[in-house]
């Protein structure tokens, strides 16, 4: 049970570090949804719908909540034009079941039946009306200004949250009230009128947790980050004065995500890693979704996986809770490492699934158009890389040739459309583009391979743009992402000599680290040296020696970046081993005509790695095992082996190999993290 179910129940008042906290008084409710509701004893039958109600008060503080929902649902069926059953239900269904639509018809058929019985503000302002010389129950209107309020917030209608407030504030006041105001107006991006109401609200001693962390955030979103840090560091502290309803992963998550625009790195992922360690760590996805893009940046891609493995876990242990405030997200996430990690199918079906699955974003920084922005981006680049792996795939017909020549066509003209898409999404819905600014207040989109997507930008304006963002940029670090994308827009349209200088700025800034911007900068540098290539008779040595030395730095960085850029992998030699020649001749020619290229005895020196095939000729028929060896290491990298007895089997093994040798196969060693002033006394 949360902290505002609990704090309510035994105290009768409610604190939350979410967008709303509920006021006093106010039942919140858990139940399973769409599930039928638990017996009825023969006891209760004979009950009236006031003790009913009663009766379900005492269930939720002893933790028996589907037993009060059943009671709630019987004093429903006993008294239809009572607004109390409604109002706790619409609780119910908000606050521990995230069914927010089925919250929003509850808690309305609670306000008209509530109007009908009492009249509404408007009567009580008013001198001549009937209605304003009969009793009022003001604390049971404000609960349901409150409860339709944040039904509004959950389901994305933050004008229609704001006009409740409007509604609330000209009668009611209670400590809730400036952070819930004020995170509504960010979501309208209003965000100086929000800054404004929470400073007020801390004067006025608004609830200390909320109204700290929403003025974190908000002052985090005007780049006054050190202040964002204090502020974050006194929700946090107020959060601990709660003991075990405290929120504190909320504020140590957004603390991790200023720390991260700092380029802080190691202190995100200790704030996150605490906030993942805190009760409520899974109360909501983002420690776990951006602790995860982090790794995925730095190319810790099992670490990512295992991440978002331990929050479907511990959300799992919520059985009540419906999904529909993450599942477009860990989509999101999912498919991002999927792709990197060189799994196409799976990534391909994850980021269709973060395109299509319906996502709410009241409770988080974000909203729908940046999540279909980056999500009409991934997807455009795993289109890309289906197309490439289409092409190097072994075929055994010309049937089957044709066949894969023409979906990559076809792939390649969704994928450029998916740009174009995210590109119009950007510049309408992101006002105009504002996620090329690096920034982690729940920015969905991937900023080491942004670039990439804009690369089709008119090269005049982009570049203006981009060198007004350098010039006034002062974050040093940020910088050179946007040297990766200047770089990569003119590498696209041609001005390679222009491209190359901008990526030697950017590498030169990289820290280790930074391991997928590197990747992208190394891949565009081959890029560019092969779009040269094509302009003169022959690549000179150094040329040469220099495209097998970055695609081998590549390969080692990033495997997938080969192979879904269209790349070969440059190796010293092709060894053969064992006595079954035709097969020997069959793996050499598929293989070398795919993804690989055995350099010229000239340049061997220069390759890292050579390719190994063994075929023997055995009783049950020919076995084949095919290796990558790295000579640096001394060791091989990949290595499958299996029986071919025929085309279809050859073939098969063939792919497989291809398929594993661009496959991510190990995480970098994680680093050390430090300790965090913010927490400094505290846990």
């Amino acid at each position: 049970m949360n902290r505002a179910l609990s704090l309510l129940l035994v105290a009768g008042s409610l604190v939350s570090s979410a967008a709303f906290a509920q006021p006093e008084g106010v039942q919140l409710v858990p139940v399973v949804d769409g599930g039928a509701p638990s017996a009825i004893s023969d006891e209760d039958a004979n009950k009236t719908a006031e003790e009913l109600i009663q009766e379900a008060q005492q269930l939720f503080i002893l933790r028996q909540p589907i037993d009060a929902r059943s009671k709630l649902l019987k004093a429903l069926e006993r008294a239809p034009k009572d607004y109390r059953p409604h109002m706790f239900l619409g609780t119910y269904y908000l606050s521990e079941v995230a069914h927010f639509q089925l919250a929003h018809r509850y808690i309305q058929a609670a306000e008209k039946l509530f109007e009908e019985k009492y009249g509404n503000e408007t009567d009580q302002l008013d001198p001549g009306s009937d209605r304003a010389k009969s009793p009022f129950p003001f604390r049971e209107h404000s609960r349901l200004l409150y409860l339709l309020g944040e039904s509004q917030l959950n389901l994305d209608d933050y004008a229609g949250a704001l006009k409740t407030l409007d509604r609330f504030e000209k009668l009611y006041w209670d400590d809730w009230y400036p952070g819930t105001r004020a995170w509504v107006l960010m979501k309208l991006k209003r965000v100086d009128d929000a800054i404004r109401v929470a400073q007020a609200g801390i004067l006025q001693g608004a609830e200390p947790t909320r109204t700290f962390n929403i003025l974190g955030i908000l002052l985090s979103l005007r780049n006054n980050r050190e202040m964002s840090l204090n502020a974050f560091s006194r929700a946090i502290k107020a959060e601990l004065t709660l003991g075990g309803d405290g929120q504190v992963a909320t504020p140590l998550n957004n603390a991790g995500e200023v720390y991260s625009e700092l380029f802080q790195d190691r202190k995100a992922e200790a704030a996150w890693i605490q906030a993942l360690q805190m009760p409520d760590g899974c109360d909501h996805i983002l420690p776990s979704l951006n602790l995860t893009i982090m790794y995925i940046n730095e190319l810790r891609l099992f670490q990512g996986e295992r991440v978002l493995s331990d929050f479907e876990s511990c959300f799992a242990q919520r059985s009540l809770r419906k999904d529909t405030e993450h599942r477009a997200l860990l989509a999101l996430a999912r498919g991002r490492i999927a792709l990197r990690a060189g799994d196409i199918d799976k990534a391909l079906t994850t980021l269709t699934q973060a395109a299509e699955r319906q996502q709410w974003f009241g409770k988080i920084g974000t909203d729908p158009a940046d999540l279909k922005f980056a999500s009409t981006i991934s997807l455009s680049q795993v289109l890309e890389a289906r197309a490439a792996a289409l092409r190097d795939e072994v075929t055994t017909s010309i049937a089957m040739s044709t066949r894969n020549a023409l979906e990559s066509a076809w792939l390649e003209t969704r994928a450029w459309w998916l740009r174009r898409r995210g590109r119009e999404i950007g510049l309408d819905d992101l006002l105009q583009l504002e996620d090329l600014s690096i920034r982690n207040t729940d920015a969905m989109v991937e900023y080491p391979t942004l670039g990439d997507a804009l690369r089709e930008f008119s090269t005049p304006s982009f570049q203006k743009r981009m060198a007004r963002m350098i010039a006034t940029e002062d974050r040093p670090l940020a910088k050179y992402y946007y040297e990766l994308y200047s770089a990569t827009n003119y590498i696209s349209h041609g001005d390679t000599e222009s491209g190359k200088q901008a990526l030697e700025r950017a590498r030169a800034g990289f820290r280790d680290n930074d391991r997928l911007a590197r990747a992208e900068v190394l891949r565009q540098q081959i890029l560019a040296m092969n779009k040269n290539a094509g302009l003169i008779f022959a690549p000179s040595d150094t040329d040469t020696r220099e495209s097998i030395r970055l695609r081998s730095e590549l390969y080692e960085l990033l495997p997938s970046h080969i192979r879904f850029s269209d790349l070969a992998l440059p190796l010293r030699s092709v060894d053969m081993t064992g006595g079954a020649e035709d097969a020997l001749d069959y793996f050499r020619d598929a293989l070398e005509d795919r993804r690989f290229e055995v350099v010229d005895d000239r340049f061997k020196e220069d390759a890292r790695y050579s390719l190994v095939i063994d075929a023997r000729q055995k009783e049950q028929g020919t076995t084949v095992t095919i290796s990558i060896w790295d000579r640096t290491l001394n060791q091989g990298v990949v290595n499958v082996s299996g029986s071919v007895d025929d085309e279809e089997a050859s073939a098969r093994l063939a792919n497989q190999f291809i398929e594993k040798a661009f496959r991510h196969r190990i995480d970098p060693p994680a680093e050390p993290l430090p300790k965090l002033e913010i927490l400094e006394g505290m846990l």
